[in-house]
């Protein structure tokens, strides 16, 4: 399925009509030859930075998930280079993930809001938040791999309000092409993409979305030498979403024509942004 970046988090309306590729063997950023420092899609074996995480947290053995689809959400203001973490126990019980898993970040400018991983009781208001911002309809297996793939999981995040789940980011990890400038280190470079990242409508704007991109970022996995960067799809019209992006760092790679099937155009650029280790 290709992947429609930040269609429907705007407030502004966008074209209803959209992707409608099934799940089958569709991954459009398989399709594109580079989008820069030679860090390509493709579809593989499992990036050896997971063979590293799960010798040191014990994680089960696991590939890259197959499934995918990116959104994303309006500009905000709020900055969150620095989330406060709370240690709240039994966050994570039973879903066998390596110990960052399990924690909680407040949101410093709304006492109401937590960010966790997502846990098996949030699903149902997961996928009901998700069919209604995002108009693409997903299997149940790409929700229910955030709790059952370790490496989906530690990419995963709910945000909760009042306790209730109104928002979420999704990301896997995939192998970089072996045709890299940093070859010669003996590395098997990683990048994180973004799949999904929607938010409910009266949540928009508060800066949730920032927070839910820094845990990401914040994460082990991103932090790790191997993992270069971290990247999404964006339909080419939507500029709002675009310039969200632009301003969290984020840089136009590649404009992949004929993307989306029934949008018009059809184009959607490839956004990256290039991750230091640090």
């Amino acid at each position: 399925m290709p992947q429609a970046s930040l269609l429907s988090y705007f407030s502004k309306p966008v074209a209803s009509s959209v992707v409608d590729r099934d799940h089958a063997g569709v991954n459009a950023a398989e399709n594109v030859k580079s989008i820069g420092s030679g860090c390509t899609a493709v579809a593989a074996k499992a990036p050896a930075i997971i063979q590293k995480l799960q010798e040191k947290e014990s994680l089960p053995a696991t590939t890259a998930s197959d499934i995918g689809s990116a959104r994303d959400n309006q500009s905000e203001d709020a900055s969150t280079s620095s989330l406060p973490e709370k240690q709240t126990p039994n966050t994570t019980n039973g879903f066998g993930l390596a110990p960052e898993c399990s924690k909680i970040f407040s949101v410093p400018h709304l006492p109401e809001a937590i960010i966790l991983p997502v846990q098996r009781a949030h699903l149902p208001s997961i996928q009901r938040l998700t069919s209604t911002t995002l108009p693409v309809r997903y299997s149940e297996v790409f929700f229910t791999a955030t709790l059952t793939d370790p490496v989906v999981a530690q990419l995963s995040r709910a945000v909760l309000y009042s306790s209730d789940p109104v928002g979420w980011i999704r990301c896997r990890l995939e192998p970089c092409s072996p045709r890299t400038d940093a070859s010669f280190s003996g590395l098997e470079l990683s990048q994180i993409y973004i799949q999904a990242l929607a938010l409910l409508s009266p949540y928009r704007g508060l800066g949730l979305a920032s927070v839910l991109l820094e845990t990401i970022l914040s994460s082990s996995i991103a932090k790790a030498s191997e993992t270069v960067c971290i990247y999404a799809h964006v339909w080419e019209k939507n500029e709002d979403a675009l310039d969200w992006y632009a301003k969290r760092g984020f840089k136009r790679v590649m404009l992949v024509e004929q993307y989306y099937r029934r949008l018009k155009p059809s184009g959607a650029w490839i956004v990256r942004k290039e991750l230091d280790g640090s």
